[in-house]
């Protein structure tokens, strides 16, 4: 780079001294001579003479001095105001120093620089690795958390479905208690229905039944739907008597849980429980007497 502006400066002084050496030469100018008595033109002596000048002249090219080492170009043309600053210029342009750069290109580098350099992206790369590291922890975090909240979200809202199903379940089981409740007491209030006897058309008669009649007044009827030995297969028969409107009762004897509906006053009354009982689809309903 300092060569080609040495060239440049060289070649910039050869113009201007090429310039500056021409315009100092005059033009000759031939002087009229008046023609002599014989009338032919003089010599032309100027002329010839300023040819032989030329052809006799040496041309000098100024060597130009380096400017690392404080010369300056020396030429014994004189220069006009504005080459001269120009000259200067250029000169004082090269005497300064030239800027150092942070980054030194890798083939100008010393053995110890290049060391530094790569030790420099190593650690770059490595620090690079690390926050690449961080940042997938953080995600693989983020994701976990985020799964273990909706998860969370499921099993509460799980949670809070089951809770109304029981809930109205529950509520469910109250209503058809009630239900069964109303029904019983409705069942309760009406009046047991009253067989009438035909009327016995002689006296005889009336005395042969008079004894039955007050035989079967002491006596009672129950309808039985069920022994077992077991008391969680009659709980679940009276729940489903109880269910259909049948208001019954479980006794205990001789090891064996009966399954009861009564008492009745009278054999019509059990009839009639009991065919409703098998209408609804209890055919192992029978009638039992009591007392008597």
């Amino acid at each position: 780079m300092i060569v080609l502006a040495v060239a440049v400066l060289v070649t910039f002084a050869g113009g201007l001294w090429f310039l500056a050496h021409h315009k100092k030469e005059d033009v000759p100018v031939i002087t009229d001579h008046k023609a002599n008595g014989n009338g032919l033109p003089p010599k032309p002596e100027e002329r010839w003479k300023y040819i032989k000048e030329l052809e006799n002249r040496q041309v000098t090219v100024p060597t130009p001095i380096e400017p690392s080492s404080g010369g300056e170009v020396k030429s014994q043309t004189q220069l006009t105001d504005e080459q001269r600053q120009l000259l200067e210029q250029m000169q004082a342009d090269m005497r300064q120093q030239p800027t150092q750069l942070n980054e030194v290109p890798w083939n100008e580098q010393t053995p110890a620089q290049r060391q530094q350099t790569l030790q420099h992206q190593q650690q770059l790369q490595q620090l690079q690795r690390q926050q690449q590291q961080v940042q997938q922890q953080q995600q693989v975090q983020q994701q976990r958390q985020q799964l273990q909240a909706q998860q969370q979200q499921q099993r509460q809202l799980q949670l809070q479905q089951q809770q109304q199903r029981q809930q109205q379940q529950q509520l469910q089981r109250q209503q058809q208690q009630q239900q069964q409740q109303q029904q019983n007491v409705q069942r309760q209030s009406q009046p047991a229905p009253v067989t009438r006897e035909p009327d016995v058309q002689t006296k005889p008669q009336e005395t042969a039944k008079a004894k039955p009649a007050e035989k079967a007044s002491s006596q009672r009827w129950m309808v039985q739907c069920g022994s077992f030995k077991g008391t969680d297969q009659a709980e679940s028969v009276r729940a489903g008597l109880a269910f259909e409107g049948f208001e019954s009762r479980i006794t205990t004897g001789g090891g064996w849980n009966r399954v009861v509906i009564g008492p009745y006053k009278d054999r019509a009354s059990a009839d009639s429980t009991l065919k409703r009982l098998r209408s609804s689809g209890h055919s192992s309903c029978i009638p039992l007497s009591v007392g008597g």
